[in-house]
């Protein structure tokens, strides 16, 4: 598997304190999607190394938890704009514009968001980049997501992530035998959470509600840090099958987790809809 960004940062910068038990928690966390826990770490290590405040790709790894762990896409670019003032180095380039775009598509700036992933294909043309070009542009409809799929599979013929979104491509496009294929592709190569989930959330489209709720649970075992979302999505597809019960329960747990997500507050809304309360 390619090294994660955030690994990639530390072993740039931190050579030394990589090997302190500080970020050493900092990446266990964030691997494991514990973010929250993962923000807590590093802003205590910053804050007692303030020598660190000076380094500007230090700003990225900060927006980028702020992002996961707060969802707060306005401080994220504020931290954005602070790293680009004192200067970032330019092999995280690719990092920085990817946080970027994730920022500004949480407010709503999708154009802009997709011309930052585009500017961070430019800085590092590999899978990881392309990856996440072609999410978004599947998320937009764009028809150029297919072809960008398609270069990411000739990065990497392993790409897990790739033959998901093929199949939600082949979904919505109404091919039901070729997203099925793919999705059982991707199982084949699932590598992480990240794969995992989005793998259910294919099963989940197709509406194989069962088979969907397998893989959420099995993100959920394997460690899956967005429980709030992840819940909602077991909820909604035991609405969808009629079960009462097991859909008030993950609602439940859902809204405990983040309340303000606005997808659990739809499949919430949904349950009361259909169930009552």
């Amino acid at each position: 598997m390619a090294m994660n960004p955030l690994r990639r940062i530390f072993s740039k910068l931190f050579p030394k304190l990589l090997q302190t038990n500080d970020f050493k928690h900092v990446w266990a966390k964030y691997n494991k999607g514990h973010f929250g826990e993962a923000y807590v770490v590093f802003r205590d290590v910053i804050e007692n190394q303030p020598r660190y405040s000076k380094v500007g790709d230090v700003y990225i790894l900060w927006a980028d938890l702020e992002l996961l762990a707060n969802h707060d896409p306005h401080k994220a670019i504020e931290l954005l704009d602070k790293a680009q003032e004192i200067g970032c180095s330019q092999s995280q380039m690719a990092y920085y514009y990817l946080k970027r775009a994730e920022a500004l598509w949480e407010t709503g700036e999708r154009h802009m968001a997709l011309q930052c992933h585009e500017k961070s294909v430019d800085a590092d043309p590999c899978a990881f980049s392309l990856s996440n070009l072609a999410r978004a542009l599947s998320y937009l409809n764009d028809k150029r997501a297919m072809s960008v799929w398609q270069q990411v599979l000739e990065e990497d013929p392993k790409n897990s992530l790739a033959y998901t979104y093929i199949g939600w491509e082949a979904a919505k496009s109404g091919d039901r035998n070729k997203a099925l294929l793919m999705a059982k592709k991707a199982e084949e190569l699932q590598s992480s959470v990240r794969d995992v989930y989005e793998i259910g959330r294919v099963y989940h489209e197709l509406e194989e509600f069962q088979t969907a709720i397998n893989k959420y649970l099995e993100a959920k075992k394997l460690g899956c840090g967005d429980e709030g979302w992840l819940y909602s999505a077991i909820s909604d597809c035991y609405l969808s099958l009629g079960d009462a019960n097991a859909a008030r329960k993950y609602v439940q747990l859902a809204m405990r987790c983040d309340p303000e997500n606005e997808y659990v507050k739809e499949v919430w809304q949904e349950y009361k809809k259909k169930f009552g309360e």
